[in-house]
């Protein structure tokens, strides 16, 4: 009789552990197979020694049997522990939620609770698999990458441990069995509106965070366009000299050839007064400050600096400081990689556009490389990834900020070398 409640018991904590990791395999790793047995193993041996170690203290035995379970999952994923950590929580988080709403469910109908708990687990499992499948049709849809989105989401983080605890204390009062199932569905009515408050103030967080961001981005590169119109009130007057020195120098050539080319020859050294002109056409604030603080750089450094722009990339949906990590990142990169290279080769280029008849936007950073460099070949397989970098140790986040960001708006990101010359695209 014992043997048969003992495994009743481990069936039970297996599937509640089963089901929480199948979410994890649904919502992080977009339904990957291959280790599935794998988890049905760790699960497994966790079941059994928590149901051989429960009379210890059952909710410290859960939680080092959870710490366990992360820490081998985590070790077959080939994954951070911390991040396993996170999305492992917030998956035991939804088992709870699930579980919280079929007790109120049930005592609804019958007004008991533990004398049902095989009909409550049944219901859980139900409501779970409903979950996933849905999760997955989500997913495949709209092609979603829910753990881009919780990396380095120190937020998200916070309140999965604070919801965590709040559970395990809930797990602590309904274990002790010193409660009737009317204070258990109180407490529980009252941990799914605490839940709810936490979702409501991420949010707002969330919000709030952007909006101070977008506040600093205006209030960095304000000076930067008040100092760019300054520069463009200084070189009004000099227009008109420009223009008589351009008529004098035709006046005393002595053929049409040598007009052309000693007035392409002044009008290249005016070079840096007609981007700055073609800056101040454009449309987007953001995108003038940030290529101004870029066309300073380059005159310092004597790199050659082009861009096209012709479409308002204010249309893919960005936010001002989304628009200055991409842009200010692509071009730090290209300017990083050029500063070193010979007169000739110091060359950057940004074109932001669209193709004819697509609704998507195109931008495009090309730069002059040593492609021959061995090391330079090893790091461009890895560009994008968090802390690689060409430039030395406590670098390397930019682009990965970049690739974060495009992921975001399920856009694509890629690069290539074609002869000397590096590309870096983005179509968002």
């Amino acid at each position: 009789m014992e043997i048969l409640v003992s495994i009743r018991e481990i069936v039970a904590i297996f599937i509640e552990m089963f089901l929480a990791v199948i979410f994890y395999n649904t919502l992080f790793n977009k339904s990957r197979r291959e280790n599935l047995w794998k988890y049905t193993i760790i699960i497994l041996i966790c079941s059994i020694i928590f149901e051989r170690f429960k009379e210890i203290n059952p909710l410290i035995v859960l939680i080092l049997d959870l710490i366990l379970m992360i820490l081998c999952i985590a070790y077959v994923d080939k994954k951070d522990r911390y991040l396993t950590l996170i999305e492992i929580l917030i998956c035991v988080i939804v088992t709870f939620v699930i579980g919280n709403i079929s007790s109120i469910v049930l005592y609804s109908f019958t007004s008991k609770i533990r004398e049902l708990m095989s009909v409550l687990l049944g219901i859980v499992s139900i409501g779970y698999i409903f979950i996933i499948l849905l999760l997955r049709y989500i997913i495949r849809k709209y092609d979603i990458d829910f753990e881009k989105s919780l990396e380095d989401n120190i937020y998200i983080s916070n309140i999965s441990m604070n919801l965590f605890m709040v559970f395990m204390i809930f797990k602590l009062v309904y274990d002790s069995g010193k409660f009737s199932n009317l204070i258990i569905i109180q407490i529980n009515i009252f941990i799914l509106i605490n839940v709810f408050i936490n979702i409501i103030f991420y949010r707002y967080l969330s919000t709030s965070i952007i909006k101070n961001k977008n506040t600093e981005v205006k209030n960095t590169y304000n000076p930067i366009l008040d100092k760019m119109i300054d520069n463009i009130r200084a070189n009004e007057h000099e227009y008109k000299n420009h223009i008589n020195i351009i008529y004098s120098l035709v006046q005393i050539s002595k053929s049409i050839e040598e007009a052309k080319e000693k007035t392409n020859k002044y009008m290249g050294q005016l070079g840096s007064t007609s981007l700055l002109n073609a800056i101040v056409q454009l449309d987007n604030t953001v995108v003038k400050a940030v290529l101004y603080s870029k066309l300073m750089e380059c005159e310092k450094l004597g790199i050659e600096f082009e861009f096209s722009i012709t479409a308002d990339i204010g249309e893919s949906g960005l936010d001002d400081t989304e628009i200055t990590v991409i842009l200010s990142n692509l071009l730090n990169n290209a300017i990083e990689a050029t500063k070193n290279l010979e007169k000739d080769k110091k060359r950057v280029r940004l074109a932001v556009f669209k193709e004819e008849g697509e609704e998507d936007i195109e931008i495009e950073v090309v730069n002059k490389v040593d492609s021959t460099s061995k090391e330079f070949k090893n790091k461009m397989k890895k560009i994008f990834d968090k802390g690689v970098s060409t430039k030395g140790i406590g670098r390397g986040y930019g682009l990965y900020n970049v690739r974060k960001i495009v992921k975001k708006y399920n856009g694509l990101i890629e690069s290539k070398i074609e002869g000397e010359d590096f590309y870096i695209s983005i179509l968002i």
